[in-house]
């Protein structure tokens, strides 16, 4: 069972480097990053986490989309001087976002996408 947990846990850290990495290099949503999404599985507790994120940012005033706006277009410094949250966790949670919005509405993805 352990190693079942540590390679979850392996994954896990795998997936956020990568997409750190993407969000690093690029100041834009640009096709590294729309492949990304395209390839990101979404799991129930992605889902979950999301959604809580959501009700925080409702409870913050903070409104979601230009939040994922800022943690795409700003550099890592600059969004943690504004926001009061890890940068590399609302990049995460913004790829969970932009995943299922491309999925469930691919019309509102290419809207969101184009105002980058």
């Amino acid at each position: 069972m352990t190693d079942i947990i540590n390679f979850l846990q392996y994954k896990n850290e795998k997936e956020e480097q990568m997409i750190a990495r993407y969000f690093a290099k690029s100041r834009s949503l640009d096709e590294r990053l729309d492949q990304l999404v395209a390839h990101k599985e979404l799991q129930v507790e992605d889902h979950k986490l999301f959604l809580a994120f959501l009700t925080y940012l409702e409870q913050q005033q903070i409104p979601a989309q230009q939040l994922f706006q800022d943690v795409i277009q700003l550099p890592k410094h600059e969004f943690e001087t504004h926001y009061p949250m890890n940068w590399a966790q609302v990049v995460k949670l913004s790829v969970t976002f932009l995943t299922i919005l491309r999925t469930n509405d691919r019309q509102s993805y290419e809207q969101f996408t184009l105002s980058l």
